[in-house]
Parts: C-alpha cells; sequence; structure tokens
C-alpha cells in the first residue's frame, strides 16, 4: 500500500520483499476485514459490495477489492461446557438484515495484496523480490539498505516488514519496547461443521483432563466456499482433541481438512515513535501485535504521503513527516491502550472450568456487537456488574478475579497467570 501510494504520488520508490511471490499467504491467517462494528483506529472503515472497494472515509481514501468476501454476524464465546455462551450481536436479527447486519466480513488476503501490487507496478515501482534485508544505516543523503548483497540508497525508507521487523531491529527501535513474549498456532481450511449458528465467529475454550488452564479456538467463515471454515488453536495435537474428544467434537463428526498452516505471534508494546533517522515504521512492525490488513493499509498509505509532502517542501527529517508521526500515535496508541488486548485474553487463563460455565451462564442476552479485541473484556464486565452481588454470593472466587481484570493492573494479572500456569 505504501509503494503503491508512493507510486501514485509521482515518487521514485522500489519494494524490497523477501518473498518470491508476494501475494501467495503462506502464514496462517483468519483473513477478517478488522472491523465494520466500531471505530477502530480511530477509522470507521466498512467494504461496498456495488463498488468493490474497502473504503477508508475518516482517512479519505478507498482500495480496490474485487475478490470473494463473505459476511459473518455475531461474536460467540462458547464455556468449556459447550452450551453456554457470550454473544456479541444477536445473530439471528443481524443476519435478516444481509450486509447491513453483518459483524464483518471473511476475504482472500492474496487477491487484495495482487491488486496492490499490480497497481504499485503500473505507477513505476521497482519490485525486487527474493531480498532478504541485512543492514539499514543512516547516511548524510538520506538511508542505506543492504540485501542478498546487493546495496539500495534512498531518501526515506518505510519499513514495512512484520511483527518480526528487521528494520525495527537495526535501527533500534525495540529498545524502549516491552516484550511480553510469543506464542504460535496451526491453521486449518476445514468442511463440515455442524453448528446452528455457523456463520459467527466463534471463541471457544475447553479444558483436558487434569489442565489447570484451558486450550482456546478460534473459528470463522471461509471467503473460498459456503461450507468451509478456518480455525486456529494451538497445535496438531490439540485440534485432534478438539474435533474427536472434546465436548464440542460433536460439531466436527462430517469434518474434512483442506490445508493446514501456522502462525508465531510475538507481543511487544508499541514503539515510542514511529520515526528515527529517515525511517518510517508502519503496521505491525510498530504497533503492538497486529495491526490488521486495514490498519496496516492505513499507515502505508499515510506514511507514503506524508514523505511526498516533505520531499515537495525539501524537508526530509523529522519535521517533514510530523504529519505521519502525530496520525500514528492518534489512531494507535493514544486511541486504544494496546494493554486492552493482553485483559481479553487473560480472564480465561485465570479462571477455572467450573468458574468459566458459572460466568458464561449468567449473560442470556446478546451483547452489543463488536469485534473490536481491545473493547471486549470492557463490554462484558459491564454487563457482569448488576450480577455481582448474585456472583458474590454463589461463587466469591470470580470476585477477586473480576477486579484484577482492570488495564492498570495487567502486570498483576500477568503474574497471576504465570503463577497458574506454572502450578
Amino acid at each position: 500500500m505504501a509503494a503503491k501510494t508512493a507510486g501514485e504520488n509521482g515518487l521514485k520508490t522500489a519494494i524490497l520483499e523477501r518473498k518470491t511471490n508476494p501475494a501467495e499467504i503462506k502464514r496462517g491467517c483468519a483473513m477478517m476485514f478488522a472491523i465494520e462494528s466500531d471505530y477502530y483506529f480511530a477509522e470507521r472503515m466498512y467494504y461496498n459490495e456495488k463498488s468493490k472497494k474497502m473504503i477508508f472515509p475518516v482517512n479519505g481514501f478507498t482500495v480496490d477489492y474485487a475478490g470473494p468476501a463473505r459476511n459473518f454476524y455475531a461474536w460467540h464465546f462458547y464455556a468449556p461446557n459447550g452450551k453456554s455462551r457470550i454473544a456479541l450481536g444477536d445473530y439471528e436479527e443481524n443476519i435478516k438484515k444481509g450486509d447491513k447486519g453483518r459483524l464483518s466480513f471473511v476475504y482472500d488476503k492474496g487477491r487484495l495484496i495482487e491488486g496492490l501490487m499490480r497497481d504499485a507496478i503500473k505507477n513505476g515501482v521497482e519490485v525486487f523480490t527474493g531480498v532478504n534485508v541485512t543492514g539499514v544505516e543512516k547516511t548524510e543523503g538520506g538511508i542505506k539498505v543492504t540485501g542478498n548483497r546487493d546495496t539500495f540508497e534512498a531518501t526515506f525508507v518505510i519499513g514495512a516488514d512484520g511483527l518480526n521487523s528487521r528494520v525495527a531491529s537495526l535501527m533500534g527501535f525495540n529498545k524502549d519496547r516491552v516484550f511480553y513474549g510469543s506464542g504460535s498456532n496451526i491453521t486449518c481450511y476445514f468442511t463440515g461443521l455442524s453448528i446452528p449458528q455457523p456463520e459467527a465467529a466463534i471463541t471457544g475454550n475447553y479444558f483436558k483432563p487434569g489442565a489447570s488452564f484451558p486450550t482456546s479456538f478460534f473459528i470463522v467463515p471461509s471467503p473460498y466456499a459456503d461450507d468451509e471454515f478456518w480455525i486456529s488453536i494451538r497445535t496438531l495435537e490439540d485440534f485432534e482433541y478438539l474435533t474427536h474428544e472434546s465436548i464440542f467434537s460433536e460439531w466436527f463428526s462430517d469434518m474434512k481438512v483442506r490445508e493446514v498452516k501456522s502462525y508465531v505471534m510475538s507481543l511487544q508494546s508499541p514503539v515510542p515513535e514511529p520515526y528515527r533517522d529517515n525511517v518510517l515504521l508502519v503496521g505491525d512492525s510498530a504497533w503492538f501485535g497486529e495491526a490488521e490488513i486495514t490498519g496496516s493499509m492505513m499507515c502505508g498509505w499515510k506514511a507514503a504521503n506524508a514523505i511526498t509532502v516533505a520531499l515537495r517542501d525539501n524537508k526530509p527529517n523529522r519535521e517533514g513527516v510530523i504529519n505521519y508521526i502525530e496520525w500514528w500515535k492518534h489512531s494507535f496508541p493514544e486511541f486504544d491502550d494496546y494493554r486492552n488486548f493482553i485483559m481479553f485474553h487473560c480472564f480465561s487463563l485465570l479462571s477455572s472450568e467450573q468458574e468459566l460455565n458459572y460466568l458464561y451462564s449468567l449473560l442470556k442476552k446478546p451483547l452489543r456487537p463488536t469485534l473490536n479485541p481491545f473493547l471486549v473484556a470492557r463490554v462484558v464486565k459491564k454487563a457482569l456488574e448488576p450480577f455481582l452481588p448474585q456472583v458474590q454470593k454463589e461463587m466469591p472466587s470470580l470476585i477477586e478475579k473480576l477486579k484484577i481484570l482492570e488495564v492498570d493492573t495487567i502486570e498483576k494479572t500477568l503474574l497471576e497467570v504465570v503463577k497458574i500456569r506454572s502450578q
């Protein structure tokens, strides 16, 4: 997106790409459009099916996408008993509304990237594939990048190389970041899911015999076929247990797996500032976890335009791209406290199977629709407030856990998770 925008603006631009085919998606990915249900990264993006465009009305640009898409209408969190659930969004009501009622949709990321690359090349961008960047250093006139024993020089560099960004590491961006750890999951596309409300995103938890903490899985519809779905879970062994032995196994009795991939997720606090020595970081390289395809495209578009202004104003320095720096801070770390994402994932790890089954059974009506992982914990906590006197009487152990589920005490929460996991 950054290269496409820079090329359209008439800048001499090169993409240094490690892959030989950037549009070939080898990493496990849900390919969700994040998100339509709320303001996200200070934007209110959505997809216009008629014009085949992803719309970013706050920032004021669109992205062409004419590939497959499939709606989903709620986000359901299933308790370990496989019955109780927390529903974010009223599935039955939303599905009646069609596109207007969807929580969001899934799409083909390969098709999207293919289109962006095609537009970039059409606008004069040079693409160097198979380049493994090994060096980035400031020069008197800008920046020098080395890779595969070749050298590239430019006035600015945009570091768009993901969660484990080598550009960020080489330029010292990570020195002041808090590293929270890494995790890996496998993903599968499969058919044969038998569940009453299949057009929803599903997060589930189950406990293996003797386990002190649950295994989680996440399912969304696939954009490729109406009877196909995508799942993310920790290991193939966990997938086998889920589909053959767990309480949820009846969902998968006719399952057929089409494709298996994997991914690694590293989590660290956002960079204090996404600029250093004529290098701008965009997308995952600067943010906490994933900026999603939508956040990444926003960053690429904004960074390329900021560089265009800097070159037009003959300010090839921090002052020249201050618009991007301020926009990024407003749209990412100031808009959503990244620690809310950690809070969202911590609660199930703090609670026992009995506690989760009880808690999920309390919320029988659908809650407000959202796909925002930075918002979920707060939505659920607010919905539980009327039930707290009842919880105090029936399962007081949950009260203390709910009390520490606050963003300002997230370090304490993480220590509790570590303590439980070490038992």
